[in-house]
This record gives C-alpha cells, structure tokens and sequence, in this order.
C-alpha cells in the first residue's frame, strides 16, 4: 500500500529528527567542562599494533597532561613495523610516567584488541582507567575532562564521540556512518534513566571506568572473542547495575581513524555484524528497512519529480511525501554535521552514505555468515 509506505517514511523521518535534535540537546546538557585536575590517580591504557605513524604523537599527548595524578602504559602488541622502538624512546625520555609492555602471543580463544586490553587492565595501578586508541591525538585536558564527567555525571564509566578527521572522500562518506548511532538508534536519555543494556553505548577511542567496576564484572574476560568490545563492555557494565553515560568527547580528542576508502570499509565491515550480537534476525531485518525507510525515498523522489515535472500536472501526493522524507533526512545529517564538526558536503550526499552503509553491511554479514573473517592489522578477526 503506497499511502501507508508514505506515510511510514515521513513518520520515520519526523522520528529521527526529534532523535537527533533531543540527543544533541542531551549531549550539551550532560557534558562538563573539564575542572578537576588533581585526585584520584588515573591510568591511561593504549593499545599499540603497526602505529608507527601514530604512536609518537599519541603518547606526547598524553605525556603532557594537565592532570597531576596519572600515568601511561602502552602495550605493543607484536607489531612488525617501529611501533616498539618508538614506544622504548619515549619511555627513556618520560621514566617515571611511561611504561611500555610486550603483549603476549595471542591465544586462539582471544580477540587481539580485546587481549591488549586485557593485559593493560591486569597492569593498570589508577583508580580510574582511561581507554584509547594509538592514533589519537588528546588535548592537553583530556584527562581532567574524562575525570570531571565521570564524577560529575555521577557514573562508573564514560564513553562518547572524540572529534573526527576526515581527509579524503572515501573517508568522509564512511566514516559519519558512526553517528547513526546517535542520530538513527540510541535516545541517550534513557541510558540514564532505564536498567536496559540495550540502550548502552561506548567508543573505543574514548573510554574511562571505575577499575573496580571493571574488575566486579569479570574484566575482558568476558568478552574474549568480542570484536566489537567497547559497545559490549558498555552493555555488561549496565547489565551487572553500574551507571554509564555517553557524552560529547570532541574537546577531549581527535583521530583519523582511516588514511582512505579501502581501509574505512574494512574498519567498518568489522563492526556492524558484531555490533548487533552477530544475531541474523536483527541484522537481516535492519538492513531491509535501511534500504526501504532511509535509501529508496531519495531515488523514488527523483523519479516521482521528473515524471510529474514531464507530464505538467503539478506535483502529486507522492511527490510531495517523498520529498518532505528527502528534507527530513537532509535536516538529520545537516544537524549531525554542525554538531560533529564534519564536512558540510555530507548532508548533500546522504544517500550515498546510506548506499555505502548497504555495501559495507553486505559484506560483513557475508564474511561473518562463512566464517571469511575480516583482515585487520595484519590478523583475521571473526
């Protein structure tokens, strides 16, 4: 029936507006600037393989912190490339606030970044443990920031979107895919207010947590063969009753997490199956109404608008409905992309995007389903 498909897409676009726009408005509301800078001791953990062209920029960042209680460690996770000797200078020149640890050859049963962050935890001394990627690059109060909002929020583990670079357009039409999370999925409010997992959310670049709250839940253990590790980490912090928010961390860091559209596709197709518990039954279902509620109404309005500008009978019904979904989904991405900070051009491109979002799905489900793997840092992840 086309009237209730129509209806169904300008009721699913007025739906995710009011998602974003309330999510944003959460995001201000619950972020504080950062204003504690001394107290509990924190460790910041960092998981390092192959970051020879990261390492050194990430590790000075975090090396001249405003924070007054903390300390480093990184893990080298048998990398093939300098990571190791960059990591050893660094460590000669700060001795007293780096340490650098070989990770262990990895076990079959095991994840490789989900072991690094296991091996971390078990050394991590901090009260509080802060989480991130070798190829971010901090400000000089992200610790203070993640202490602040931590304590401010009143939580046991804080997570949120770091500020991302995107050079090329492979990237640019990958990479904001990740904020369907806020814009598409997840109202951050009930993160606060309901008991749920499901409405708990996390990102890898970003994490800090209560190290007693990790320990009480196992540690990684838990999760050894996760890929997707930060959204189940989030999901069994908020099972075993902690608290977590997720909040806007763009002050607090950055990141290129992919140098082009090759690597953003690979990062990403070893995501998606996973983030959705590698459950067919939701994934299947979700991609179809990816491709009915959020691809087709831009296509069908294109074709809706000729036929109706060709024939010179005004615009029909449809035309008009698809249109009001094409502008509903350009208000969505031109919102995220104000708020994120991302190039402008993605709201014009959207469908893209969405077209893109399909592919990489296709092939995840496809690699996951055979037992394929995905190619990671020189390893195959499943």
């Amino acid at each position: 029936n086309m009237s209730l498909f129509l209806v169904l897409i300008v009721g699913i676009g007025i739906y995710f507006l009011v998602l974003t726009i309330n999510n944003i408005i959460w995001l201000y509301f619950n972020t504080y600037k950062p204003s504690v800078y001394s107290g509990v001791h924190v460790t910041v953990c960092v998981p390092a393989r192959n970051e020879q062209d990261n390492i050194e920029k990430c590790l000075r960042s975090l090396l001249n912190q405003s924070y007054k209680n903390y300390d480093v460690i990184v893990l080298d996770d048998n990398s093939t490339d300098q990571t190791a000797n960059i990591i050893q200078n660094l460590v000669h020149e700060f001795p007293f606030k780096l340490q650098m640890i070989h990770g262990r050859h990895l076990p079959a049963d095991w994840a490789g970044k989900v072991y690094a962050m296991y091996q971390l935890s078990k050394v991590a001394k901090g009260e509080y443990i802060l989480f991130t990627d070798a190829d971010t690059v901090h400000s000089k109060d992200s610790i203070s920031f993640a202490v602040t909002n931590l304590q401010k929020n009143k939580v046991d583990m804080i997570s949120g979107y770091i500020s991302q670079k995107m050079k090329t357009l492979g990237e640019q039409l990958t990479v904001p895919l990740m904020y369907m999370l806020t814009g598409f999925l997840m109202p951050l409010f009930l993160n606060r207010i309901t008991s749920s997992s499901l409405t708990s959310v996390a990102i890898g670049q970003y994490i800090m947590i209560k190290k007693t709250v990790l320990k009480s839940i196992g540690g990684y253990q838990n999760m050894k063969n996760v890929i997707s590790e930060d959204v189940v980490l989030a999901r069994i912090v908020k099972e075993k009753g902690y608290k977590t928010a997720f909040i806007d961390c763009k002050q607090a860091a950055s990141c290129r997490m992919y140098n082009n559209y090759k690597e953003s596709v690979h990062g990403l197709t070893k995501n998606i199956f996973s983030f959705m518990n590698n459950k067919s039954y939701i994934f299947i279902p979700t991609i179809i109404a990816v491709i009915l509620f959020l691809f087709m109404p831009f296509p069908l309005f294109l074709v809706s608008f000729i036929q109706d500008f060709v024939t010179d009978k005004g615009f029909s019904d449809i035309t008009v409905s698809l249109g009001i979904s094409v502008l509903l989904m350009f208000s969505v991405w031109f919102i995220e992309t104000l708020f994120q900070n991302i190039p402008k051009k993605i709201p014009f491109l959207y469908p893209v995007l969405f077209f893109n979002l399909i592919y990489i799905a296709f092939i995840s489900f496809n690699n996951s389903i055979s037992g394929t793997g995905f190619m990671w840092k020189g390893r195959v992840v499943h």
